[in-house]
């Protein structure tokens, strides 16, 4: 009788923070956009292309050591904002052997992601596309939960041997039981590429309902985690591009072409609504 009853607390434990979740205040998208803004001036006003660039510990244990290093993007995470949880990770690799054109041409083939991020993505198509750097497209992820996730990118080259790119969620839609684990998801990639491989550096921030510490324990002992999310996506990208054989298919033709490129709302638009 006393391990029913427990069983019971545990469920309601888990039930109650999941139904509170979905009752997300209307300030949540403001604030969230308000972080957005600052981080976006914060990576502008970096003098660092890279992290790695301006710190030789990092760097060597990315070159020498063949890690990939996560280090915060601003402060300790989560970041509260009113009904939510903002998580800020920036992650770092090192690709031996690989070239910037190859880098780019694999990442620009979103449809099929689900090829080259197995651990994360089961299905992706690409939507539209504008030239060679604007693209929208939509994904299936598997982490942290069965998740459709569209995305308006914007590609961006920097000078011969530098790229970086811009990812924005335009939906997202939990298939099956919404937990509210992810709401937004924003990236900021950039790519530098070196007589002996390529640098890669992502920044992710994520939005997720609000849960209690019970919640956010039990999450992260199930994968419902942006840090590992991004050094899954970091090492797929590294074992797909160092396959010898892999074979990267040109773009279909015959794609609509993207309208205006999304941009968030911003803090004061935000506001206003």
């Amino acid at each position: 009788m006393r391990i029913i009853k427990w069983a019971l607390l545990v469920i309601v434990l888990l039930w109650v923070p999941a139904l509170y979740a979905r009752q997300s205040k209307p300030e949540t998208a403001r604030d969230f956009e308000c972080y957005v803004q600052g981080a976006e001036q914060r990576l502008a006003a970096r003098p660092s292309f890279l992290v790695a660039d301006s710190d030789s510990a990092l760097n060597e244990r990315l070159v020498r050591g063949q890690r990939i290093e996560t280090v915060l993007g601003n402060g300790p995470n989560p970041h509260r904002v009113s009904g939510g949880l903002v998580f800020d990770w920036i992650g770092s690799v090192f690709i031996p052997g690989a070239t910037l054109d190859r880098t780019v041409r694999m990442l620009q083939d979103y449809d099929h992601r689900a090829q080259y991020f197995s651990d994360t993505i089961s299905e992706s198509k690409l939507l539209c596309r504008k030239g060679e750097d604007q693209f929208h497209y939509s994904m299936r992820l598997k982490e942290p939960a069965v998740i459709d996730v569209s995305s308006a990118v914007v590609w961006e080259r920097v000078d011969p041997h530098r790229w970086r790119c811009h990812s924005y969620s335009t939906e997202v839609r939990a298939v099956g039981k919404d937990k509210g684990y992810l709401r937004r998801l924003y990236s900021y990639w950039r790519f530098a590429e070196v007589g002996t491989g390529v640098y890669v550096e992502g920044e992710t921030i994520t939005l997720s309902d609000q849960f209690g510490s019970l919640m956010r324990g039990l999450g992260s002992l199930m994968g419902i985690n942006p840090e590992k999310s991004l050094k899954h996506s970091l090492e797929s990208m590294r074992q797909s591009l160092q396959k010898p054989d892999l074979e990267i298919p040109a773009l279909r033709a015959d794609l609509p072409e993207c309208g205006e490129p999304y941009r968030p709302a911003g803090c004061e638009t935000a506001a206003a609504r």
